[in-house]
């Protein structure tokens, strides 16, 4: 079974569409590690210091055992973490599809630092449908659509 990493933002305004988007993923078969499901035991009983370092480490390991990882983009300005799981599973040749998910600006390093990108306009479950047959059936090679804007 394929390990796939969500990324994302999980505050609330778009906790929505990741839980969206993770129960495709897992009705397609695949097995999931998303951030916004991680749980800590004895958290409570954790300085926040130790807490955030526990999160942390575990998503580290889960992106080194991840097959590829799907990102939620909100634009230019998507989440720090967001941006720092991508750079990382980027480094580690992860392939990495991104979904942007507004009509925002995207970072170029965003767009420049993913396998495929795919705009607001798509429709998400076809895509990731799209994605799951690469993965069960051959990948082909790279796709990115373009970009209304690309800032730095």
């Amino acid at each position: 079974m394929f390990q796939v990493y969500l990324a994302g933002p999980c505050d609330s305004d778009n906790r929505t569409m990741m839980v969206y988007i993770a129960g495709i993923l897992r009705k397609l078969g695949f097995s999931l590690y998303c951030p916004f499901e991680l749980k800590i035991p004895h958290a409570w009983d954790m300085s926040q210091e130790d807490w955030a370092q526990e999160v942390f480490n575990k998503d580290i390991e889960a992106i080194n055992e991840c097959d590829f990882m799907i990102m939620i983009s909100t634009g230019r300005k998507s989440t720090a973490g967001t941006n720092w799981e991508q750079g990382y599973a980027f480094a580690l040749k992860k392939p990495i599809y991104v979904f942007q998910v507004t009509d925002a600006p995207t970072s170029l390093m965003t767009y420049c630092g993913c396998t495929s990108f795919y705009g607001r306009e798509n429709d998400i479950e076809k895509q990731l449908r799209s994605i799951a047959g690469e993965f069960f059936w051959g990948r082909d090679k790279e796709r990115k659509e373009p970009c209304n804007t690309i800032l730095t």
